[in-house]
């Protein structure tokens, strides 16, 4: 028998019971949330001796204040999410809206005026100055450098240009609570290599998988693209690198990125998209149980034994994770089929 557990703490307060708690995290997005349903009432323990007098549950802490999710089964917990008190609504129950580390970077004041600089130092100036008590720490797998930067806004708004840069190309997550990784994904994983190393999940439909209705099947065939990017040159020259990894194609994607400095980077930016916007694998989600643990970014090996084409690695792509008194279950995103450019 599987009996549910959380510990949900906020700036030092334990919550045990809870109402509903649903995290949502994604690769396509630099901000997770997190929403929390507990009672609008309690009584506070400390010491072993508990309180008989009720409190308002919401005026024991304040917005901004820290908060650790860990949700299990049979006092086996994982830590699930990290993050800050973003808002909270004082309905009964007591609903606690909640942001990742991307609440730091969204109130870190940044002024950057460069004439050239890496995405990595980039994403150093994006951290820098955040309070020490929660540090970040990058990953950065992006091997591009920027002309004509300027930014003066936050770190969030940083983040935000490497992505207007490369055209959407770069992916910007939190690959940990507190580790922002940045680099290029879809050309890895569709070359068969596990870029992110996040780890494997089982998925068997009827076993652990009791739901995948929104599974939409995606070959290279159904709309092949060529990405080609350009950029002009301090001379007033124009290089342009155009997409190589599907032969034949049916439309185009073109735009100028003036602020790549490095033509071959082009290069591998246009790969990148044409990846992105056309591969092989799934759209949609699978539902499954709060076990095994999951996040963006893992790789789930899928086994269908009445659709045995089904069978195969697929990238996760965004998890939301649903806990409360109904039970517990994960809607995992599946995108890329894991090596089938190789096929």
């Amino acid at each position: 028998m599987f009996v549910l557990n959380s510990d949900i703490t906020i700036d030092g307060f334990h919550f045990r019971g809870v109402n509903e708690v649903v995290i949502s995290s994604s690769m396509h997005s630099i901000t997770g949330a997190a929403t929390i349903k507990i009672p609008a009432l309690a009584r506070i323990t400390k010491d072993d001796k508990r309180n008989t007098e009720s409190v308002v549950t919401g005026e024991q802490f304040k917005d901004g204040d820290a908060v650790i999710i860990k949700l299990g089964y049979n006092g086996t917990m994982t830590t699930e999410f990290k993050g800050f008190v973003k808002r909270r609504d004082m309905n009964m129950p007591l609903e606690i809206a909640c942001e990742g580390y991307s609440w730091l970077l969204r109130r870190n004041k940044v002024n950057i005026s460069k004439a050239s600089v890496s995405a990595k130092d980039l994403l150093s100036a994006a951290i820098a100055g955040i309070d020490s008590k929660y540090p970040i720490a990058i990953q950065c797998e992006l091997d591009c450098e920027f002309n004509n930067v300027q930014v003066n806004g936050t770190g969030l708004d940083v983040i935000n240009k490497i992505i207007e840069y490369t055209d959407g190309a770069a992916t910007c997550f939190f690959i940990e609570p507190d580790v922002l990784w940045c680099g290029l994904v879809k050309t890895p994983y569709s070359k068969g290599t596990d870029k992110l190393k996040r780890g494997k999940v089982q998925y068997r439909l009827g076993y652990n998988v009791f739901k995948n209705n929104t599974l939409k099947k995606r070959t290279t065939e159904d709309d092949p693209v060529q990405v080609k990017y350009s950029k002009k040159t301090a001379t007033g020259t124009q290089q342009s690198q155009t997409s190589d990894v599907f032969k034949k194609f049916a439309r185009s994607h073109s735009k100028i990125l003036n602020q790549i400095k490095e033509s071959p980077a082009l290069k591998e930016l246009a790969n990148e998209k044409a990846y992105s916007m056309n591969y092989a694998g799934y759209e949609g989600a699978v539902q499954t149980f709060l076990v095994p643990f999951v996040s963006p970014g893992f790789v789930a090996e899928l086994t269908d034994n009445t659709q045995p084409d089904r069978n195969g690695q697929y990238l996760v792509e965004s998890v939301e994770t649903h806990f409360g008194v109904a039970g517990a279950r994960r809607k995992v995103e599946l995108g890329v089929l894991v090596g089938f450019a190789n096929k």
